[in-house]
């Protein structure tokens, strides 16, 4: 009987250093993300970003816009990295309709892009059409956050 107890206590400790040295489970990413410019510069106003997925390979971006100067063109564009990175964009320019806002300071957009990855950081501008984008000329910037 002793032999079987000292058996059973080894198996059971040998099972249970195994499992301390296996990773946590980790939740399932939701595959949204989010953002919000506060402030945007020269258009004022604010935008909010939201992010869901759409299949396997894409996301679909929403950008919305209020209390802007109304009549206005605004582009935008999501890249890699965080704000002041100077990354790349996730896609070509032309996916990212431009937004016009409208009478009353608000204006959406929406854009199929490439899925965006669990782990990786990204960042939204809004900027000027008549210029090609970069951190230093920007109207605006957020970091995008992955929701749980």
């Amino acid at each position: 009987m002793r032999q079987t107890t000292l058996r059973s206590t080894l198996t059971f400790s040998a099972a249970a250093a195994i499992a301390a040295l296996l990773p946590s489970t980790v939740q399932a990413q939701s595959g949204k993300w989010v953002a919000t410019i506060s402030q945007v510069a020269t258009a004022g106003g604010s935008a909010d970003i939201t992010i869901e997925p759409r299949g396997d390979k894409y996301s679909r971006v929403k950008v919305s816009f209020r209390n802007v100067k109304r009549d206005m063109r605004i582009a935008w564009d999501i890249v890699n990295g965080q704000c002041r990175d100077q990354g790349a964009p996730i896609a070509p320019q032309a996916t990212f309709t431009q937004v016009q806002t409208m009478t009353d300071g608000s204006g959406t957009a929406t854009a199929n892009v490439p899925k965006l990855e669990p782990g990786k950081m990204y960042y939204i501008r809004v900027f000027d059409p008549q210029t090609i984008p970069t951190d230093n000329n920007v109207w605006g910037c957020a970091n995008i956050a992955e929701k749980q």
